[in-house]
């Protein structure tokens, strides 16, 4: 039961993770899923265990009717030691920061007073920042940081031009 717990918690959190634009809610699901996952380190070991994973992803189905489960969900369920989190991490928290930022724009675009547009961007440009440091703290091993941080700086030089 407490399998079938952990892996609701870790496949809403998974989503929640690749899905939010907030990148808060990402950096507190992320410690979260990291809690609950290792359950499923522990229990992957167990002849139970796709039985388990059977159950769950029926249950969650149940749950969120709406809402198919993405590959990424399948497999870190599935496969939970061979599954590179810190790299979904890190491409989470860019695509996050992608989502923000166009919405930033659209707000950015639709204001009349260019000081109120500046210090809009101001606030985007320390949110992009914040996000280069959590790639920087939790990210440097994952296989596509370095695309990570150029993607952020093309954001960081976009934001830049409008103050």
């Amino acid at each position: 039961m407490e399998m079938q717990s952990a892996g609701i918690q870790v496949l809403e959190s998974s989503y929640i993770i690749a899905t939010s634009e907030n990148l808060e809610t990402i950096k507190g699901r992320y410690e979260f899923l990291l809690q609950r996952i290792a359950s499923l380190h522990h229990g992957q070991s167990n002849p139970q265990y796709s039985t388990c994973v059977q159950m769950t992803t029926e249950h969650y189905k149940t749950i969120y009717y709406n809402r198919p489960l993405q590959d990424y969900q399948l497999a870190i369920l599935s496969n939970p030691n061979g599954f590179d989190l810190n790299n979904f991490y890190c491409n989470s928290l860019v695509n996050a920061i992608k989502r923000f930022c166009e919405g930033q724009t659209e707000e950015i675009n639709a204001m009349k007073k260019e000081i109120a547009k500046a210090k809009r961007a101001a606030k985007v440009l320390e949110t992009i920042k914040s996000t280069q440091n959590e790639l920087l703290t939790k990210c440097p091993t994952a296989s596509s940081y370095s695309t990570a941080l150029v993607e952020l700086e093309k954001l960081e030089n976009t934001f830049n031009t409008t103050l």
